[in-house]
């Protein structure tokens, strides 16, 4: 019975024509190692080639689904200070983005992300947004740096509503107000009596007024009677330059704005002494109006002299 002969490998048949080939050609050894890498490296390029040609359509598809999206874009304020608790104000914030991003949901183009930026920032809530981001096609995270709110300032809507208005440290309307004597207004400091009643819009600073009155609130926030202030009144800073606290009862005549009293004025710092020394007195305790412009703290026997005993007769 005839024998059957075996057939080569594959691989042992390639590498028997290529060893034929090179013979013919009259290539030595190294060539041949050559050619096999020159090969295996034109094998990879074609693959990784067909891979990148692949890729676009794969994100078409994704951005594709992502459009279709129906659930509404959660929106998370990474690293928020520890006031931000207001769920009026978070939800706010949050409906400022989604509707700047609108249908755009494409988390590879940032033109929604763009207009949710400049949208947060003309709320006045932001000293700068660091960086808006899709965490994936339903999720947002906002960074930011924030501003600080510090008082209410008393005003008037266009429509003739009186309502109270955050302001931040330099006497900018935050993008959130309250009803006068209505409850839930903030443990703020008031600041009352400003000839501009009709705010400014958010995001603005509001009057020299305001900046004074927040200058006054700087001085006096160290004080260890700071907490039996309730508002500062600036009525008569339009005309007099002059400003005044409220106790619960009581009114102190300050004067003239931190860093501008007269040469017939007591200093800043006198001032803060006297008024230490009518808490620990329990004069704040009294409806009286206390006039401390030139009251002379200094004397040994020195003795309380109101200008102004009851508010009728200024």
């Amino acid at each position: 019975m005839p024998s059957r002969r075996s057939k080569p490998p594959k691989s042992a048949a390639g590498s028997t024509g290529l060893a034929n080939l090179a013979d013919r050609l009259g290539l030595g050894p190294r060539a041949v190692i050559g050619l096999r890498a020159a090969g295996w490296t034109v094998l990879a390029g074609l693959l990784v080639a067909g891979g990148l040609m692949g890729i676009p359509t794969l994100k078409q598809r994704a951005e594709a689904r992502n459009l279709l999206l129906d659930d509404p874009i959660e929106v998370r304020f990474v690293g928020g200070p520890s006031w931000f608790e207001d769920d009026d104000l978070r939800a706010g914030l949050a409906d400022t983005v989604r509707s700047a991003i609108g249908e755009d949901r494409a988390t590879t183009r940032d033109a929604g992300l763009r207009r949710a930026l400049e949208g947060l920032e003309r709320t006045g809530w932001f000293e700068t947004v660091t960086q808006i981001r899709w965490i994936d096609p339903a999720t947002v995270a906002v960074e930011a740096d924030w501003v600080v709110p510090v008082a209410l300032v008393d005003g008037t809507l266009p429509d003739g509503e009186r309502r109270a208005f955050l302001v931040d440290s330099e006497g900018r309307r935050l993008e959130l107000d309250y009803a006068i004597g209505g409850a839930g207004l903030p443990d703020l400091l008031r600041i009352k009596g400003v000839s501009e009643v009709v705010p400014p819009s958010p995001g603005e600073r509001w009057g020299d007024d305001v900046d004074a009155a927040l200058d006054l609130h700087r001085v006096i926030h160290d004080a260890p009677w700071y907490d039996l202030v309730r508002s500062i009144d600036t009525r008569r800073h339009a005309m007099d330059r002059e400003v005044e606290l409220h106790t619960d009862r009581s009114t102190i005549v300050w004067g003239s704005p931190p860093g501008e009293w007269t040469l017939a004025e007591n200093t800043d710092q006198d001032k803060i002494l006297i008024v230490e020394q009518l808490a620990t007195d329990g004069y704040l305790k009294a409806d009286a109006i206390y006039d401390i412009r030139s009251f002379d703290i200094h004397r040994d026997d020195a003795v309380l002299d109101f200008r102004y005993r009851n508010p009728d007769d200024r």
